[in-house]
């Protein structure tokens, strides 16, 4: 199957195998595209949080409640990495 890349892509690919940053063309392709999917998820979520600043669907925090919140955060945050570590 051809995939159509142009010859500079063609030849970036070829060399990252040779340098052995992928075991083959194949490799390489499969996390270019690997990055694609992501860059369009990132993209989506975007989109998302700008329309959600556009239709007010956000909170303002001064500096206390911004300490407040992390704090919570940090509490979360804790309590999760202790969950599982005892899973583990």
């Amino acid at each position: 199957m051809s995939s159509g890349l142009s010859p500079d892509n063609e030849q970036f690919i070829q060399q990252a195998v040779e340098l052995g940053t992928f075991h083959s063309r194949e490799e390489a392709l499969d996390q270019a595209v690997e990055l694609l999917r992501k860059r369009a998820a990132l993209l989506r979520h975007i989109d998302e949080g700008t329309r959600q600043l556009r239709e007010g669907e956000y909170t303002d925090y001064d500096d206390e409640g911004l300490k407040e919140f992390f704090e919570e955060v940090k509490v979360q945050g804790r309590q999760r990495y202790e969950a599982r570590k005892k899973g583990q």
